[in-house]
């Protein structure tokens, strides 16, 4: 968050200005023109989590002098998302950062954006087989190794659900970090059940408490996606199981608050300030052609397990 200064931000700053260092000189080329738009593009528009990333985006746009717009559709409809995404082409703007619900769906509205002249970078989930020039995000498999240990630490002999966006590349990512690092530590933990919350709080709850009756051996669920944040200790807590033990994804207020109640065990934070602000900065430095250096295809911008003790932190003002 903005009140975190992560040390990727820092090194951030320097990799920056080490690529632009030639024209910082030249004072006027760090200003944009008046009528010069950049677009931040979601699914599940409105959540906090974007919030923050988009406080970010702002942030950078204003020490630019250029306009910055959110947009996106309510649901993770991957159609309504394309829709939207090519609805923005169309207003031909300078550049345009996008969070990605599917990894190939976007991939070729992206190229042909690039191909008309507008920058692209994505952030939080990526396309990889598009043309994007950067990806801004938690190193999804790095957390999804830490969160093993996490969870190995607090419920020794754990039998975890896992509740995420099935088919969503950021979710993927921690799913194969999670496994993969159970085997690689030979932790005493398994996994017993993956749960798609297919990105609706209704139904991730519904399959969440499907999942808690057909297995009661579950005793913790790791909820990995803000959709699931919510919909997971809402399920436990409906199946009057208090001795699972929850952990959750991001810092919407709800989730912070189940947090502070004592109802989720913890929540990662993401960076997602750094995740906005970066992503116009790259943006911009971009289309003014100011990197005398390729660019980062992958920037790590860091997470924090929140706990009771530290929740208080971490609620967007």
């Amino acid at each position: 968050m903005k009140r975190n200064i992560y040390l990727s931000v820092v090194i951030l700053a320097v990799l920056l200005l080490v690529m632009i260092a030639p024209v910082l000189a030249q004072e006027s080329v760090l200003i944009g023109t008046p009528d010069e738009e950049y677009y931040m593009i979601s699914f599940l528009s409105g959540i906090d989590y974007w919030k923050t990333c988009f406080e970010g985006f702002e942030d950078s746009a204003r020490n630019h002098g250029v306009k910055v717009f959110y947009t996106g559709d309510a649901s993770a409809d991957v159609a309504k998302q394309v829709s939207v995404f090519e609805q923005v082409v169309a207003k031909s703007p300078k550049g345009i950062a996008v969070t990605c619900v599917n990894a190939d769906a976007l991939a070729d509205s992206i190229n042909d954006a690039i191909s008309k002249g507008i920058q692209v970078v994505t952030f939080d989930s990526d396309s990889p087989n598009s043309q994007r020039a950067s990806y801004l995000s938690t190193g999804n498999e790095a957390v999804g190794a830490r969160a093993a240990h996490y969870f190995a630490n607090i419920v020794p002999d754990g039998k975890i659900a896992l509740l995420y966006t099935v088919g969503a590349e950021n979710s993927e990512a921690r799913v194969d970090g999670f496994e993969n690092e159970i085997v690689a530590a030979g932790l005493n933990i398994e996994v017993v059940a993956k749960v798609n919350d297919k990105g609706d709080q209704i139904e991730a709850t519904k399959n969440m408490a499907a999942a808690l009756q057909a297995d009661p051996s579950i005793n913790a669920v790791f909820c990995m996606d803000g959709v699931a944040g919510v919909a997971g200790p809402t399920a436990v807590m409906e199946a009057g199981r208090d001795d699972i033990k929850v952990v959750a994804f991001d810092t919407d207020s709800a989730v912070l608050d189940m947090v502070k109640n004592g109802e989720i065990m913890a929540t990662v934070a993401q960076g997602t300030y750094s995740m906005g602000y970066w992503s116009m900065e790259f943006l911009f430095s971009l289309a003014h052609d100011l990197s005398k250096s390729a660019l980062p295809t992958f920037v790590d911008t860091g997470v924090t397990f929140v706990e009771s003790d530290t929740v208080d932190r971490y609620y967007v003002r």
